[in-house]
């Protein structure tokens, strides 16, 4: 009794073994976490370190070369960066996906800590913070009030909303953007000063002298214990307005003789703009080990509550929730899973004529889909839309072998056998065959399962999902189907549909036209032999000069602008033209919501974005409406901005598409200049809307240099000439104050009227030695010059980024290629690319999913050798891949599609799915061949038995993905991409297959069992087939 046989016999058994397997996959499915994506953690670690008044050479020197260097030793460190401006540094470290984020943070912290002490004393301590790496938050929520000012709103939002939404699990950082921190500001009146003798240094001394905290302890006696309070901050502008700053003899200088002290902002220079009103904003982002989904579900449900708590006048709506996207994807692709269910079921319809023949195949359908679940769930795996994809292309991958089983049987019972018999002898002839289908389409995923970076990270679990359904459906085929057919089909003679009738008749038919064509090309091998080779170098010419990408670019509902004004804008100036963009698309019916943040990363530089309503209540795509936005703000005078959607991938970042990175020994300017040469031929080259350079030298710097001599002559020393600029211009804080239990920044500064030029540092005084006030107009000269905005280094080398936005219809491959083509013919000696953002992962990916599609072929030929005991017949089985992967290729070559992430897993796909025709024909033809027939009798009648099966699974496979070419609305270009692939490569795949296999049978299969007939004594054998 062969394995089969015994669930044939024992239906009972067979039936709870089914439900076993449907029970588990239920609570499988039940007790899974759904996400967007497999979980990816892109941890980015930066550290910020502010040190006012300092410029940008300044600050690369002291503060962010050694930072860099000792961060750079962490442990799993991918890539440092680093950039250095007007009084700031930044070091950000990239880690590698899936590094321990808590880990190294703890690393990065230690790095920085064994250098603080080589900073400079006057610098801030560096702010370390871990986040993703994205450009923008999850969720925007915009605050508005019509009771309370700016200040009185950040006050609240920060001592209560803010706190509220940080407590939640997986919330990342809870950023306040447009907000006005309170602070007190200590507006110096140069003449004043100069007036009443009182410099910089004197109020800076008073401030520090008279305003700093104290803990004294407590006192105590036998019995009570007194602590202690000193009175020794000024928490009130009156208060500090009668600070003493200067005496001489009975005269009394106080702070407020020589300044205006007042509660005001902090900054000014973010502005947050929604619907056209002015506004704050809170942007939620997400840890990297935290789920998006339950990032969203978790502040949406802390949000009544808070807006219920707001004070009068004030409210809190949600702008922008990127899941919103996601979990469109996600219904979506189970609405596309019902479609393939439908659709298969009618296609085995359609080819068995049978509705009880139907219904053996059609339970492999949810045993699988739910099955698998269950294994899902012990990997701790997720249920997510690549695990859905997968369950959608299974859809027509697991009744596959079912049909198969049925359409032997089916075949035994024609031939007047008992249903019984007829099942187990169908299943003794077929069982090998679906053991190795199964194996075989299995072990295609193995090398997907275990690669490296962001391909092995998504697509896991989608291996996993295909491979452990295509299992179960295996084990399904030789137990449940082989039983549910012996007591399902009709037997020899019974009565059968008309339609059944007409179905048998017409394949039948069908059969013998293709066996007598099959015989007939089997006389022109050389023909077919030559067609091969001729498709298999077109194949090759098309993988090469097929378009690539990361991934497509998804409709997420959302675009995004990044604006860019000139080096030397004031954020007031930055406004006005976001200003102009956001009335100018007002009128665009598919936006929902607009919203800009003005001073995002300097006060020359900004975002918008651009809301979308729900994909059903538009009639046009993002990328249309991309296209009108960009079209519009392109009339916008004034600043440079470009549209893009955001990233579709974890682990990308943000920001332009493309990223292509310089690095040298040279010095900035030398890598500014060979950046700019590369920046001007690629705009020419036609293929790009913009081409951006990190670096420019375009900022305006006042360089003051000090006469040495001159205020040595004078007794006024070089650390008060600094002190008085670092003061009177600088806007740092010199003190704190604290009110209400939190601590604020004690700012000095001159008016705006009186830091209007650079010739105003002239007019500022200092004492000399003799105690007389020296205009620094004496001692200093002030020349200006146009200087980096910001010293740029990757991997502690100096570097600029060229980022990069295609043109329609150019990828962002092609694009990142012609870059690189420029830029070996620029580069001089000492120059180096890298890539940053989705550029890096398109250059490391490519080479890991080749890596797995040369190891998918690989494996599968060791487990077809072992399963056919021969090293020829998988090597004939395999002839099929490339005839395959031709008809995926064209529609992508035509423009359909990409060669990106999801195409590239579908080609690996194919090996497996293609091969199973191929298997079916020479499991049979070996057997056929053991009973005397020739290699070209025993394929042809192969060829003509196992029409009916291929030509079943290549409809349930191919019509399977119908819906994903179909896809429409969030993720529908990764369901394309794949569906396209899959459906392309089985059509033109089967059908060469059809008449390529046989050939490659008759010249490549050994010999052994003619010989063996020839010896016993069969003359009709013909020795030379």
């Amino acid at each position: 009794m062969n394995f089969s046989e015994l669930f044939i016999r024992r239906p009972v058994l067979t039936i709870v073994v089914s439900l076993l397997v449907l029970l588990l996959g239920a609570q499988g499915f039940i007790n899974m976490s759904i996400r967007e994506y497999p979980e990816v953690e892109e941890t980015v670690i930066t550290v910020t370190t502010t040190y006012p008044g300092a410029g940008a050479e300044l600050m690369q020197g002291f503060i962010t070369t050694p930072v860099a260097k000792a961060v750079a030793t962490a442990d799993g460190v991918d890539y440092v960066t680093s950039k250095s401006s007007l009084g700031s540094s930044t070091v950000t470290v990239n880690m590698r996906l899936n590094a321990d984020p808590d880990q190294a943070l703890v690393d990065v912290i230690a790095k920085v800590q064994q250098v603080r002490g080589q900073l400079p004393t006057d610098a801030e301590d560096p702010i370390i913070q871990k986040g993703t790496g994205q450009t923008f938050a999850l969720m925007y929520l915009a605050v508005r009030s019509s009771t309370m000012n700016p200040q009185q709103v950040t006050e609240y939002i920060s001592r209560v909303v803010q706190s509220r939404f940080s407590t939640i699990e997986g919330v990342g950082e809870v950023q306040i953007l447009g907000g006005r921190e309170f602070a007190m500001r200590i507006w110096l009146d140069p003449l004043k000063m100069a007036a009443r003798s009182v410099t910089a240094s004197d109020v800076l001394s008073a401030i520090r002298a008279s305003n700093f905290l104290s803990a004294p302890g407590k006192t105590q006696n036998e019995f009570v214990a007194y602590t202690i309070e000193t009175a020794t901050t000024l928490q009130t502008p009156e208060a500090m307005g009668q600070l003493p700053v200067r005496s001489e003899g009975a005269e009394v200088v106080r702070l407020g003789d020589v300044a205006r002290v007042e509660f005001g902002p902090e900054s000014e220079d973010v502005k947050v703009s929604f619907n056209g009103e002015q506004g704050i904003f809170l942007g939620i982002s997400g840890g990297p080990e935290a789920n998006p989904l339950d990032v969203s579900s978790a502040v949406r449900a802390e949000l009544p509550q808070i807006q219920r708590e707001l004070p009068p006048g004030m409210a809190l709506d949600l702008v922008y929730d990127a899941t919103e996207s996601i979990q469109a994807s996600i219904e979506e692709v189970f609405r596309t899973i019902g479609e393939a269910v439908v659709i298969v079921v009618l296609v085995i319809l359609l080819f068995l004529g049978s509705f009880r023949s139907v219904l053996v195949p059609i339970v492999t359908i949810p045993l699988s889909l739910v099955g698998v679940c269950f294994v899902l769930w012990a990997l701790d795996y997720s249920i997510n839309t690549l695990t859905l994809l997968a369950m959608v292309l299974a859809i027509g991958l697991v009744v596959d072998d079912a049909i198969v089983v049925v359409e032997n049987i089916h075949r035994h019972l024609e031939r007047g056998e008992p249903p019984m018999q007829a099942a187990i002898v169908g299943m003794r002839e077929i069982f090998g065959a679906v053991v190795a289908m199964t194996i075989t389409l299995a072990a295609v995923y193995a090398p997907i399962g275990f690669v490296q970076g962001l391909t092995g990270s998504l697509f896991r679990e989608f291996a996993f999902t295909l491979a452990g359904a295509v299992i179960i459906s295996g084990f399904i085929a030789v137990t449940l189907s082989p039983m549910m057919s012996a007591r399902l089909l009709p037997g020899h003679g019974a009565k059968v549909s008309r339609f059944q009738s007409f179905v048998d008749r017409r394949f039948e038919s069908l059969s013998s036209w293709y066996g007598r064509r099959v015989s007939g090309s089997l006389d022109y091998r050389p023909v077919t032999l030559f067609i091969v080779l001729a498709l298999f170098g077109t194949m090759i010419f098309l993988f090469l000069n097929t378009s690539s990408e990361l991934a497509p670019e998804e409709d997420r509902g959302a675009l995004f602008a990044l604006i860019t004004a000139p080096a030397y804008a004031t954020s007031d100036y930055t406004e006005m033209y976001a200003e102009q963009m956001r009335t100018r698309t007002a009128d665009i019916k598919e936006v929902d919501a607009r919203f800009s943040v003005v001073g995002f990363g300097g006060s020359s530089s900004a975002f918008a974005a651009w809301v979308l309503k729900p994909w059903g209540e538009r009639d046009r795509s993002q990328d249309e409406v991309k296209n009108q936005i960009q079209g519009i703000i392109d009339k916008v005078a004034g600043v440079q901005a470009f549209v893009f959607s955001p990233p579709s991938l974890p682990g990308s970042g943000g920001g332009m598409p493309i990223q292509y990175v310089i690095r040298s020994i040279g010095d900035a300017s030398d890598v500014y200049a060979v950046a700019e040469q590369i920046k001007d031929r690629a705009m020419k080259s036609g293929r790009f809307i913009v081409v951006q350079n990190s670096l420019a030298f375009t900022l305006p710097q006042a360089r003051v240099t000090i006469d040495r001599d001159r205020a040595a002559a004078l007794g006024v020393s070089i650390s008060e000439i600094g002190t008085t600029l670092n003061a009177l211009v600088g806007g740092g804080s010199v003190s704190k104050f604290d009110r209400e239990s939190r601590s604020y920044d004690v700012i000095t500064q001159v008016p705006q009227h009186d830091r209007f030029n650079p010739e105003n540092l002239g007019d500022y005084f200092v004492r000399s030695a003799s105690g007389a006030m020296v205009p620094l107009s004496a001692v200093i000269r002030v020349e200006t010059q146009a200087v980096a905005t910001a010293i740029e280094q990757f991997n502690e080398l100096n570097s600029a980024t060229l980022s990069a936005l295609p043109l329609p219809g150019v990828t962002t491959g092609d694009g990142l290629q012609a870059l690189r083509d420029i830029a070996s013919e620029v580069m001089p000696t000492g120059f180096f690319e890298d890539f940053a953002g989705q550029s890096r992962l398109e250059v490391t990916e490519g080479n890991s999913t080749l890596i797995a599609f040369g190891l998918a072929i690989v494996i599968i030929y060791l487990v077809l050798a072992a399963q056919f005991e021969s090293f020829r017949d998988p090597l004939i089985i395999m002839m099929t891949v490339p005839l395959s992967i031709f008809g995926a290729l064209v529609p992508l070559n035509l423009g359909l599609a990409t060669l990106n992430i999801y195409t590239q897993v579908g080609l690996i796909t194919l090996i497996g799915l293609i091969t199973k025709h191929g298997i079916l024909m020479v499991e049979f033809a070996n057997q056929q061949r053991e009973t005397g027939l020739t290699k070209r009798e025993a394929i042809v009648a192969a060829a003509r038995v196992r029409l009916r099966p291929i030509l079943m699974t290549t409809a349930a496979i191919v019509l399977a993905v119908i819906p994903l070419l179909r896809a429409e609305g969030a993720g529908a270009a990764a369901r394309f991409s794949m569906g396209l692939v899959i459906a392309a490569g089985m059509t033109i795949g089967t059908l060469f297959t059809l008449f390529v296999l046989p050939m490659f049978y008759t010249l490549i299969a050994t010999r052994d069992a003619e010989a063996t007939h020839i010896l016993r004594g069969d003359a009709h054998l013909s020795p030379a087939e």
